[in-house]
Formats: structure tokens, sequence, C-alpha cells
């Protein structure tokens, strides 16, 4: 009996052992748990500068399409034209350009008049002041050839024997004798009087032929002929051929420069600025790309080869051998020169009519096209 207590009294004993043991374990307070550093603030995001946007190119809004049409005899006289129609200078300003040949000078004026044609190049001369007088609407709008030193195209050339022989040393020389030039009452009738006259001598102490710039070689060769007021490139045929010399340049009978041709607008480019300004933008290119080829020979080649299209010269050495008429880059007429063969036309009673160049005359077609280009 008494060893069954003692069990059960250590049960009691271990047992309540134990709760206080619990109970004093509940009761101790709990370690310390570690704290961690704190964390540095993140720093703020970077505000990203903002980017401009791309300025948006300007458009160009596309040209009006237009079809014109231009008049000449295609000759080298138009190598401005023509080099734009073959570099696309036309077409970039959205004109269609349409060449009208033909065989005269006098030829294309009734045409113009009518609106059959808009544009045509021709020389200065009396036809072009009559059309005015009788109504035509046109206006002078802009050079299309000049005789300059180095880039005279036309001269008095004199028969090879006679200046060999000793028999015509000067203008003088040539009293009698007879000159041919190619039709009368234009330029060249003028500079065979012009020449006379410096020497103290009238056109009449000499006798005048009219002979095509084409036949005058022949004449000289079979000595018909003592001299002519030729142009390129029967002036060259006849030096190779051994008929003829260079002798008076054109420019120097006119003071050193001499508006040959000129560029002339009908009704309907007048009344349409647009299209008229958009095609002498085209026309000024092709000036300036001719007069860079032939004062610094850059794109020679590609130029020769257009002008062979056009006019049947096909020769590079002739084009290197002749003087080629001057295409204003600007555009703009020799006055001094125009002015001179006007009084001439009305002195001779050639032109009896009130017209004048300066009211047949409106530059701001090239105006505008400078402005467009820059002034060269």
């Amino acid at each position: 009996m008494k060893q069954g207590w003692r069990f059960t009294g250590l049960l009691a004993l271990g047992g309540l052992a134990m709760l206080v043991a619990s109970a004093c374990a509940t009761s101790a307070p709990p370690a310390p748990t570690p704290t961690a550093a704190p964390k540095p603030p993140a720093a703020a995001a970077a505000t990203p500068t903002p980017v401009p946007p791309k300025p948006t190119a300007p458009t160009t809004p596309t040209p009006r399409p237009a079809a014109v049409k231009y008049g000449s005899t295609g000759t080298l006289g138009y190598a401005g034209v023509f080099i734009a129609v073959e570099k696309g200078y036309f077409k970039e300003q959205g004109i269609t350009p349409e060449l009208e040949n033909f065989r005269t000078i006098a030829e294309m004026i009734p045409p113009l008049g009518t609106g059959q044609i808009d544009v045509v190049g021709l020389p200065i001369n009396v036809p072009l002041l009559a059309a005015a007088d009788r109504g035509v609407e046109l206006k002078v709008v802009a050079d299309q050839g000049q005789g300059r030193p180095g880039w005279d195209n036309c001269y008095i050339v004199l028969r090879k024997d006679l200046a060999d022989s000793g028999k015509v040393k000067t203008a003088a020389d040539l009293k009698g004798m007879r000159i041919a030039i190619p039709s009368p009452g234009g330029q060249g009738e003028q500079a065979v009087q012009i020449m006379m006259e410096q020497i103290g001598l009238k056109l009449a102490d000499v006798e005048l032929t009219v002979l095509p710039f084409g036949e005058q070689a022949a004449a000289l060769a079979n000595k018909a002929i003592a001299a002519a007021f030729s142009c390129e490139p029967a002036i060259v045929t006849g030096v190779r051929q051994g008929f003829a010399l260079k002798w008076i340049p054109n420019s120097k009978l006119f003071g050193g420069r001499v508006s040959t041709s000129v560029v002339v607008y009908g009704s309907r480019l007048m009344k349409d600025q647009d299209v008229g300004r958009r095609w002498m933008i085209a026309y000024l290119k092709g000036n300036r790309d001719f007069i860079k080829s032939f004062s610094s020979k850059e794109g020679r080649q590609g130029v020769v080869g257009i002008l062979g299209k056009y006019t049947g010269i096909t020769d590079p050495q002739l084009y290197a051998d002749m003087e080629v008429t001057y295409q204003e880059p600007n555009g703009l007429p020799d006055r001094g020169s125009i002015e001179a063969q006007y009084k001439w036309f009305v002195e001779k009673g050639l032109y009896t009519g009130k017209k004048t160049f300066d009211e047949l005359t409106d530059l701001s077609y090239v105006e505008y096209a400078v402005q467009q280009l820059g002034k060269q």
C-alpha cells in the first residue's frame, strides 16, 4: 500500500515539477529578435528629358500640270531649252514641253499671235514690232543669246586669199567689194553698216548680196564674195575648208556685248503667270548647264549629246573649234544693244510704228526665276 502511494506521489510531484517548469518558461521574457538595418529610401526615378518632335518637312505642292508649245528653228541658239527638256527641268515644274520646228523666224510670229504656240525664241526684228503694232499680245521676257568676247558665234568673215595677199587689211579695203548677209533688214546688214561707218564709209560703198549661212562657204571658195556676216557652224565650215578667216566679232561692233535673240511669250503665258514663271525657272536651269559645260567643260559631253540630237551637229570637235553664243544665266537681255538695234530700224525706215522694246519687255518672269534659283 505504501509503495503504491509513493509511486503515485512521485508521479504527482513530477507533474507538479513539470507545471512549474512550464510556468517558468512561459513567464520568461522572449529573447530579443535582431532587427535589420533600415534600407535607405529608394532614389526617385529620373524624369526623362522630353525629346522635341522632329520638325515636319514642308511639303512642296505638286505643280499644276500644263503643256507649253515652244517654237524654234532647231539651231544652237535654242540650247537652253533643249537642255531643259532633256534633263527634265520642265517636268520638275509640272510642264510638258512641246517643241514646234519652223523653217524661218518669220513663220513663228503668226502662230504666236493666234495662240497656236505659247513661246518663241527669235532675233530682235521688225516683224516682232509690227505684230505688236497690229495688236498681237506678246512680251519680250528674257534673253536667248548674246555675243560677248569669247562667246561670239557671229563674225564678219573675210575671204582667206584676200587676207593672205594683203589686198584687204582693214574694212576700208572692202570698198566696192561684195559682202554677203543672211537677210535684209536684220542684224547682219546692221553689222556691216556699223563696220563701214566706223572707218568713215557708208553702207552704199559696198555691194550687199543675200546668201543663207549654208551657202556662204561655197561663195567664198568661188570668190563670188569678199566677206560675209556669218554665224556658227558656217564659220567653222569655211575656216576648215581654207576659204575663210574669222575677222571682226559681232560683239565688237556693238561695243562689246550684243543681244542677238530673245524669248517672247504669247498671250497665254502673259495671262497664266504661274505657268510662265515655272517655264522660266526650267529655262534658266538649262542656260546655266550650258554655260557651265562650255566655260569649265563640266558636263560638256552630255550637253553636246543633247545639242546634237536637236541640231544635227554631232561632231564633238566642231563644238571645240567654234564659239557658241552666251546663254545669259539670269535671263537678262542687254538693253543697250537692243536699243541700238531699235534705233537702226527706225532710222532705216524699216519700222515706222509706235511700239518700243521698253513697252514690249516684261522681266518679272526672270526676276521671279532668279529669286528661286539664286543669282549667278
